[in-house]
């Protein structure tokens, strides 16, 4: 009796722990795969503490290194400006050609499918947005 009692108890064990490394090589593969979509304020926050513990930054360079980050994004913001209305039209087309080689039956469900992206993308866009305006967590 007490050598079927010790089997089942090893048995478990053993039924435990290869649960536990399933559990534990799941979690490694999802913490790799996963989306990490992180807001422009955390990268930022990120950003400048990395400088600041790498480089020992003084607070005067802190806030010329803050200056600099601020001109930055104005100026990628106004390029991302200047070439949107391009993209609109490259866009277009794109679905214009796509449009050309579906059936009359598929259109719909394709009209449907980009109005689904755009409004995926018009979200995020606004969560970036809202992002941008929330004050630091210093």
């Amino acid at each position: 009796m007490k050598g079927n009692q010790a089997t089942a108890t090893a048995f478990a064990a053993l039924l435990f722990c290869g649960g536990a490394a399933v559990g534990a090589l799941g979690h490694r593969y999802y913490a790799a795969t996963a989306v990490n979509a992180q807001s422009p304020e955390t990268v930022r926050h990120r950003y400048m503490a990395e400088m600041q513990n790498r480089l020992k930054l003084t607070p005067e360079q802190v806030k010329r290194l803050e200056v600099i980050l601020h001109d930055t994004k104005a100026k990628t913001r106004a390029v991302r400006d200047t070439y949107r209305p391009q993209m609109l039209k490259i866009k277009q087309e794109h679905l214009e050609r796509v449009k050309s080689i579906l059936t009359p039956e598929q259109i719909p469900a394709y009209e449907k499918l980009v109005a689904e992206r755009e409004q995926r993308a018009r979200d995020q866009e606004e969560r970036d947005r809202k992002n941008e305006h929330l004050p630091s967590t210093r």
